[in-house]
């Protein structure tokens, strides 16, 4: 089995998750917006959650600082890519800058795992609220804050990077197609008793 064969689920996995994100570009670009303004509100808005995390304890401000850079990348990313898009569209070829290639490269090897983390996180965190609802065990909303602001800021900033890629050329491949695993034989030997 090789490697590729391996990935193929999870590229799909990640394709299906950008075709949702499609979606909801496409209806935010109906309105008259940019989706580049999207991704900046989700963006935004986990760096806020991120920050929330980073004041709660000592551990928590060096893991956030280095969701806080991932989502600097992206910030940027989102401000530079809006500048090529119109030339894009006119046909002119600008060629984005060696950075830009780098980080878009990063967030498409990224963005799955951090949307999976993120969800899990915010999950573990509304575990932990019921846990204080029920139990009234202070520790228990100090872990539920941790969990949902750390997960929002991965789920957000995962939006982001889903958000830029939309492609609506995507929407019109069939789901059939795209998902083609095929089975192949394994070589089994077979013991002759003499």
């Amino acid at each position: 089995m090789s490697l590729e064969s391996l990935l193929k689920p999870v590229q799909w996995a990640d394709e299906q998750v950008l075709r949702y994100y499609t979606k909801k570009a496409e209806a935010w670009e109906k309105k008259g917006r940019s989706k580049y303004s999207l991704a900046h509100l989700y963006n935004l808005s986990g760096a806020a959650a991120n920050i929330v995390f980073m004041t709660q304890a000592d551990l928590n401000f060096s893991v956030g600082a280095g969701v806080l850079a991932l989502q600097s990348a992206d910030f940027a990313r989102n401000v530079v890519r809006e500048r090529y898009d119109p030339e894009i569209n006119t046909g002119t070829v600008a060629k984005p800058p060696l950075s830009y290639e780098i980080t878009k490269h990063l967030s498409s090897l990224v963005r799955l795992p951090m949307l999976v983390t993120g969800m899990g996180l915010m999950i573990k965190g509304i575990a932990y609220f019921i846990d204080y609802v029920q139990h009234k065990n202070p520790e228990s909303i100090v872990h539920a804050m941790q969990m949902c602001s750390l997960g929002y800021a991965f789920f957000g900033t995962a939006s982001s990077m889903y958000i830029k890629e939309s492609d609506p050329q995507l929407l019109e491949k069939k789901l059939v197609e795209e998902f083609n695993l095929q089975l192949q034989p394994v070589p089994v030997r077979i013991k002759e008793n003499k």
